[in-house]
């Protein structure tokens, strides 16, 4: 036993709580000068506010032309630490797709980016992750920020490349619809379609309307993105949100569409919310049946 210790034991009560306040004390002023208070963590998200924003500016308005990817490190700041109210809207997709996730899992994310969404969102629960690609500079950046024991980050053309597998329980595959003409998007569906396995499920997302100067095909409404899945899949889930995007004069209004397709419908019920009923509403239910 050490020497403090005895010291302790002989102590009273009373001295003992004073002793361990004390000492909580000590070692909140010791943590505050090593690790600073509110006023170095004020200076520190100005200091890396005014590096994100230089760093947008240069990748997106100065730039030869605007990056096949948005780092996401950017914009989850912005949410986080920012004062131009941006919501949480962006990021519906990854809590979405991860709603269906379970323990185990092996998930192909077509169009990863920087990995960002891959390994926050996806990662967690799924045993092996194949994220692909075209663009190096994506693929190098989730590699740096966004790597993972269980994801494997393939610079690969999922268009006119075959999968790294073929035996998925969950596809991914966001906001890439109306980059494509409607042939790709076809052949595309039809990769995905086979390579998930009996009971796998296809998610994703894509904006709704006349946005996007760069798109091939636009979807209007969530009876467009029906059109679109039903040849491929027997049961669809859909869903729609509207929200605000852009600052200042740039901004606009932004229509999403989410999906979920299966051929089981096990998967999709089981991520579903249970609906409960009164006992009125299922004496009214039975009545009408």
């Amino acid at each position: 036993m050490t020497g403090i210790n005895l010291i302790k034991n002989r102590l009273s009560p009373t001295a003992r709580r004073n002793l361990r306040r004390l000492q909580r004390r000590l070692l909140r002023m010791e943590s505050s000068l090593i690790g600073g208070g509110k006023r170095r963590e004020s200076a520190l998200l100005k200091l890396l506010g005014r590096f994100y924003a230089h760093e947008y500016r240069r990748e997106w308005q100065l730039g030869e032309e605007e990056p096949h990817f948005f780092s996401q490190r950017l914009g989850f700041f912005e949410f986080a630490f920012g004062q131009r109210g941006i919501g949480p809207y962006s990021f519906y997709r990854g809590f979405f797709a991860s709603e269906v996730l379970q323990d185990n899992d092996r998930l192909l994310d077509i169009g990863c980016g920087d990995g960002f969404f891959t390994r926050r969102f996806l990662g967690e629960r799924c045993a092996h992750i194949d994220a692909v690609d075209i663009e190096p500079s994506a693929i190098d950046e989730a590699r740096t920020y966004n790597s993972a024991p269980n994801i494997t980050y393939h610079l690969l053309d999922a268009v006119n490349q075959a999968f790294p597998d073929v035996d998925y329980d969950v596809v991914v595959w966001d906001g890439a619809l109306g980059h494509f003409a409607r042939d790709t998007t076809d052949h595309m569906l039809s990769k995905i379609r086979d390579a998930l396995n009996t009971e796998g499920i296809f998610v994703g997302s894509e904006s709704l309307g006349l946005e996007g100067s760069d798109h091939l095909q636009f979807f209007h409404s969530l009876e467009d993105l029906y059109a679109l899945f039903s040849p491929y899949f027997k049961h669809i889930q859909l869903r729609c949100v509207t929200y605000r995007t852009g600052i200042g004069a740039a901004a606009f209004i932004r229509q999403e569409g989410y999906w979920r397709c299966a051929n089981d419908p096990l998967r999709l019920q089981s991520a579903g919310w249970k609906i409960y009923q009164t006992k009125e509403e299922e004496a009214e239910q039975t009545s009408s049946e």
